[in-house]
């Protein structure tokens, strides 16, 4: 199996105004679907074991996001500024106005809290969607390669809490911690 920088890198060639695959990308974005999501399996099966229900709608999710952000939100290996899917969620709640943060995060917070209480890695994909489709539409880049990770621990608390990881990112501003 390949991994998941592959397929980014795969979506972003298929994003090129000049030589990309429009087809592919219409096919990943179905992938977002339960009921059409069949039409992204012959872009994952190379990458993603299909048999395994969980790990196949981390990959669907992920790769739809890909193309449904591309190619202006997918962020580069390197890029600075773009955290977790807090942060993310943080930044679509306040946008780039600074005044009244709090009032803005307090009506965006019952849509943050829904996605933390997600039991399972497939409630919290489906939820995602909304999501991804708001950052595309605002033009807010998303790190899907942070987001795959997040996904693959989302039920082991055991590595890491991604819950925890997501609650800092989303009620600490990045611009006002301090810095070591």
């Amino acid at each position: 199996m390949s991994d998941i920088k592959e397929l980014l890198n795969k979506i972003r060639q298929a994003s090129d105004p000049l030589r990309g695959d429009r087809g592919m990308l219409a096919s990943l974005r179905r992938g977002l679907s339960e009921a059409t999501e069949h039409y992204a399996w012959p872009y994952l099966a190379p990458y993603c074991p299909m048999s395994d229900p969980k790990q196949r709608v981390i990959w669907l999710t992920i790769a739809g996001a890909a193309a449904t952000l591309a190619p202006g939100g997918l962020v580069s290996a390197n890029e600075i500024g773009v955290g977790n899917m807090g942060a993310t969620m943080r930044h679509l709640a306040v946008g780039a106005d600074r005044k009244e943060v709090d009032k803005r995060l307090a009506s965006f917070e019952s849509r943050f809290r829904r996605l933390l209480t997600c039991p399972t890695v497939e409630e919290l994909c489906r939820h995602l969607v909304g999501v991804v489709r708001a950052a595309a539409s605002k033009n807010i880049p998303v790190n899907l390669l942070q987001l795959h990770r997040d996904l693959l621990d989302w039920e082991s608390r055991q590595k890491r809490d991604v819950r925890i990881e997501w609650a800092q990112g989303y009620w600490v501003d990045a611009d006002t911690e301090e810095q070591p």
